[in-house]
């Protein structure tokens, strides 16, 4: 049981780390105005919206006209890693 729950917890933390640099990805090429319909960014786009919108439900994400989404997300999923993921790895 103690190996399922440690391969569990290895495969979230990857994904987690994963999705954070997609969002680090999506975040810097936006920043840079890359073509909004070039299939990279449409890509990025639906990989990254849905965290967003359902941030954005909860808490204002834009200061002064910058958006901070992506931060706010990668600190959410950054928390969930160092402490469920980590739950999961030492677990026994």
């Amino acid at each position: 049981m103690v190996l399922f729950f440690n391969a569990i917890g290895q495969i979230l933390s990857w994904i987690i780390t994963i999705y954070c640099w997609v969002i680090f990805i999506h975040a810097i090429l936006h920043l840079a105005r890359a073509d909004s319909y070039s299939q990279l960014m449409q890509i990025l786009d639906k990989l990254t919206y849905p965290a967003y919108n359902g941030l954005k439900r909860f808490v204002k994400t834009e200061f002064n006209g910058l958006e901070f989404a992506p931060l706010i997300t990668i600190l959410i999923l950054q928390f969930v890693n160092l402490t469920l993921v980590r739950f999961l790895l030492e677990f026994h």
